[in-house]
């Protein structure tokens, strides 16, 4: 409810002109369907509803205080922003400094081990929920013409890193 509310006061803090804003919607969408590189460079409202299906739920982001469960209960409305900023990134080919943050987050290995040796931990790197995002709908994409090295065994289809101890 707190959300609703916040972007409910969000959305309708700035008054508009409904006409005008169909227009000038209308004047957008025009110019960039002329564009040729249009498909190529523009996500859709159904690209990221697709992406943020593939989410895991109560997942961390380690630089901005988000969580995925913020993202999977968000309303169209943030979609088709998060959209419009996917496709402004790929038009602009720049990305925004918080995308390339993270944080790494240690995990004990064991619970047998001692907490005080470093040794028993390791590492795992919390990425920006956007780029997450981002990644999916390139891998969804693009994922068929894509490949990795031979000797690249964890987060694989069909693979895991015991493969790569065997």
């Amino acid at each position: 409810k707190l959300f609703a509310v916040k972007y409910r006061e969000l959305y309708t803090s700035v008054p508009y002109e409904s006409e005008e804003m169909l227009r000038i919607q209308h004047e957008i969408d025009d110019l960039i369907l002329k564009n040729p590189m249009y498909q190529e460079c523009s996500f859709s409202l159904c690209d990221v509803k697709s992406a943020v299906s593939r989410l895991k739920l109560h997942k961390n982001d380690g630089s901005t205080g988000l969580n995925s469960d913020h993202i999977i209960n968000a309303s169209d409305n943030c979609f088709t922003h998060i959209a419009l900023l996917f496709s402004s990134i790929v038009a602009h080919g720049t990305v925004p400094d918080s995308f390339l943050r993270s944080s790494i987050v240690p995990i004990p290995k064991g619970k047998y081990g001692t907490a005080s040796d470093s040794s028993n931990f390791r590492g795992i790197t919390l990425s920006s929920i956007y780029s997450k995002l981002f990644d999916n709908i390139v891998l969804f994409r693009y994922g068929d013409r894509l490949s990795s090295s031979e000797l690249q065994f964890g987060f694989k289809p069909k693979s895991s890193t015991n493969l790569c101890s065997m």
